[in-house]
């Protein structure tokens, strides 16, 4: 495919452009998804790592998810500000803090997970099972062969 309808630009043959022009497009999509829940991408995501992750410091969190350490702290302040996650001390170590979701987030990560899965299904759908699954696999593969960078904002 030479350049897609609507895409014209020099840079079309390249990979690496095609690459960000999907993350601004997944990005677009995303804010569509979570605005009806009232939480961004980032908050959904700490609110759900933290949920998958076996009692995470703020460190944990911020390591796991490629975020800037000071970006995180904000991110769990509004969480908590809003009732959706709480600062525990760690009984192991009473000078970190253990970040968890509060049974409040519990619905509301429920409804943001079927908003995604419903937004990726129709976001994925020009392609077949067998192609999402090949992309699913390659961008693990690339993201696993080149080290993690924690977004500064």
């Amino acid at each position: 495919m030479e350049n897609a309808s609507g895409w014209e630009t020099p840079l079309w043959h390249t990979t690496g452009y095609r690459l960000i022009k999907l993350g601004e497009l997944v990005q677009a999509v995303t804010l569509d998804i979570f605005g009806p829940q009232e939480i961004t991408a980032r908050q959904f995501h700490v609110l759900a790592a933290a949920e998958a992750m076996s009692d995470p410091s703020q460190k944990e969190l911020s390591r796991a998810l490629g975020v800037d350490p000071n970006v995180m702290v904000g991110l769990i302040d509004d969480l908590e500000s809003r009732g959706l996650a709480e600062r525990k001390r760690n009984p192991k170590d009473r000078r970190r803090y253990i970040v968890t979701p509060t049974p409040e987030s519990a619905l509301l990560l429920q409804k943001a997970r079927e908003a995604v899965s419903t937004a990726e299904e129709e976001f994925f759908a020009p392609l077949s099972q067998e192609e999402r699954t090949v992309l699913h696999e390659l961008s693990g593969r690339l993201l696993d062969a080149h080290p993690r960078v924690t977004k500064h904002e």
